[in-house]
């Protein structure tokens, strides 16, 4: 009976904190999934390196920001002491004809599903190939396949957008010829990663509480993604 209890309000606390938020901030560009919860914010540096033979690297990184999950109404945030890294290359033409791209976010996140003080979710939190992009002046946005990493607990295919007033003309895009940063351009990047089903959160209730076993039992505190 205790046991039957604890798993209840395990459920309870999850599905409380995955109480949806308003889409009135959703990013969408055509062919790109529209931005949502849940998903993982950052800061990101931008570049775009010439690499020769009309070949353009695109590359943009958190450079030591923490990186936020939001589920619902609840969020966590990585530490300097337990950080998390953003990490998107792209590859495209002169003309900025998108050819390829990859997204990795790993690292530590604090456990979002209820308040576990010092219990983290560690390793690969998501790692995709990038499937398409778009973009007007304010936004890039990426589709994503995402294949690996605690996201992919959600779904697999959705977007990563990257906004900034002005960033497409500043890197070329729509002038048919792209040019190259002298330095980092600052930017948000918001990760969405699929809404959950219903089955998939009761699953993780039950998670939740061996988790609890566990700790109370090892005093174990890292859940390997």
């Amino acid at each position: 009976m205790i046991r039957f209890k604890n798993i209840v309000t395990c459920l309870m606390v999850m599905l409380l904190a995955y109480a949806p938020l308003s889409n009135a901030s959703q990013l969408s560009l055509p062919g790109i999934p529209e931005s949502g919860t849940p998903n993982f914010t950052n800061s990101a540096e931008i570049n775009l390196f010439s690499l020769g033979n009309d070949n353009y690297l695109f590359a943009a990184t958190n450079a030591g920001s923490p990186i936020t999950f939001n589920l619902g109404s609840s969020s966590v945030t990585s530490t300097a002491s337990n950080p998390g890294e953003f990490f998107l290359t792209a590859l495209f033409s002169g003309n900025g004809t998108f050819k390829s791209g990859t997204l990795s976010i790993f690292g530590s996140i604090p456990y979002p599903f209820a308040s576990l003080p010092g219990v983290y979710i560690s390793g690969d939190l998501l790692t995709a190939k990038l499937e398409n992009f778009a973009y007007d002046g304010d936004n890039l946005g990426f589709a994503t396949n995402q294949l690996s990493g605690f996201g992919t607990l959600f779904g697999t295919y959705e977007s990563v957008y990257l906004s900034a007033a002005g960033i497409a003309s500043a890197l070329g895009f729509g002038s048919g010829a792209l040019i190259p940063t002298s330095g980092p351009l600052s930017a948000s990047a918001i990760t969405t990663v699929p809404v959950p089903g219903a089955g998939w959160l009761i699953g993780s209730a039950f998670g939740l509480f061996t988790l609890l076993r566990k700790n109370r039992s090892t005093g174990e505190t890292l859940v390997g993604a």
